[in-house]
């Protein structure tokens, strides 16, 4: 049986919460300010879990929930409005349907996110570690010199020498405003998909080549060594071609006008993939294999009733769907018309 905790009472210092701050952030500072360590602190809120280090680890992967119980020993302490420290700190709200008469209780959990936080940004908080699961769409910082997503993140970069890539950011920042950040990064990552793996490995369309040899350029004006596979090129790299197409992905326009449809209207669709990609878009688009495999999971998804902007897109079909008959129809009937000269040639000489 746990020891009975000490009343409660004021504390003589306590830091001003720092916005998206993680939980574990901010009670590590408030402990340091009150010359004690993490430890120390939360013992005095509640049950410890089991996990915590005896020390104060790199608290930027670190989030500390409270139960109802622990979260009023914190407000005790420091004399800080609950409704307030929430909004400020969305991870230090108390775990949900605690049970009656639950004793004080702290749990540990990892941030698991593939955004980083700004070291800069950092500093000009007092130390204070953002929470980057609130802030997936940040993908640079543009302040301090930094990508912060995925490959190479959290490293700094001369964002002088590679203008487009802080255009971009500064384009995600607008899509995440419009959309959400949750639908501009859903976005985002499916592009990636395409540009980074799919139109890579499985079908390597005839223009892919120009943005290879873009990203690797790209690369070399900051002093780097490209790599030879699009997977391991640092995330910025791409960055620019990414937020080009997720801007698309996002906009139930462009979804929409992606479904097949035939007056072929959906042409319009994958010809402006090409202008955002800044490949030749006056080149003969024939057919819009050349994209695969967008254009099957397109009518795929379009099935169970989903367009590319749709949060569901790519999930399993829901039970009990009705699938709907979505017939796969070409920008142009060329290729169409050159599979019925081959199916006539082939009767011909049999």
């Amino acid at each position: 049986m746990s020891p009975p905790l000490p009343p409660p009472r004021k504390i003589p210092i306590v830091p001003r919460p720092r916005r998206n701050e993680l939980s574990g952030s901010y009670l590590a500072r408030v402990a340091r300010a009150n010359r004690t360590d993490l430890r120390s602190f939360l013992g005095l809120l509640g049950n410890l879990p089991p996990a915590l280090p005896s020390g104060s680890p790199d608290l930027a992967i670190m989030v500390l929930t409270l139960n109802e119980a622990a979260f009023v020993r914190l407000l005790e302490y420091t004399g800080l409005n609950a409704e307030q420290l929430i909004r400020a700190i969305p991870s230090l709200a108390p775990r949900p349907k605690s049970p009656p008469g639950e004793s004080p209780r702290i749990r540990l959990s990892f941030v698991k996110t593939l955004a980083n936080d700004c070291p800069g940004c950092r500093q000009r908080r007092d130390g204070a570690h953002a929470d980057a699961r609130l802030l997936t769409h940040k993908t640079a910082c543009l302040r301090h010199g930094y990508w912060l997503f995925g490959q190479g993140g959290g490293q700094p970069l001369n964002m002088a020498a590679i203008p487009e890539v802080a255009a971009a950011q500064r384009r995600l920042d607008r899509i995440a405003t419009r959309r959400g950040p949750t639908a501009a990064m859903r976005a985002y990552e499916i592009a990636s998909g395409y540009l980074q793996y799919s139109w890579r490995s499985d079908h390597h369309p005839l223009w892919y080549p120009t943005l290879i040899e873009r990203w690797q350029q790209r690369i070399r004006s900051v002093g780097a060594s490209p790599a030879q596979i699009t997977w391991q090129f640092p995330g910025w790299a791409v960055h620019p071609e990414c937020t080009a197409i997720a801007a698309m992905f996002a906009s139930p326009h462009w979804a929409t006008l992606a479904l097949p449809v035939p007056d072929r209207r959906h042409r319009l669709f994958y010809l402006q993939v090409l202008a955002e990609l800044g490949v030749d878009n006056e080149m003969q688009l024939r057919s819009m294999r050349t994209f695969d495999p967008l254009p099957g999971d397109i009518q795929e998804q379009a099935q169970w009733g989903r367009i590319l902007s749709d949060p569901e897109w790519g999930a399993p079909p829901p039970a009990r769907a009705v699938r709907k008959t979505i017939p796969f129809i070409d920008i142009t009937d060329d290729y169409e018309r050159s599979m019925l000269g081959l199916l006539a040639g082939s009767r011909r000489t049999t």
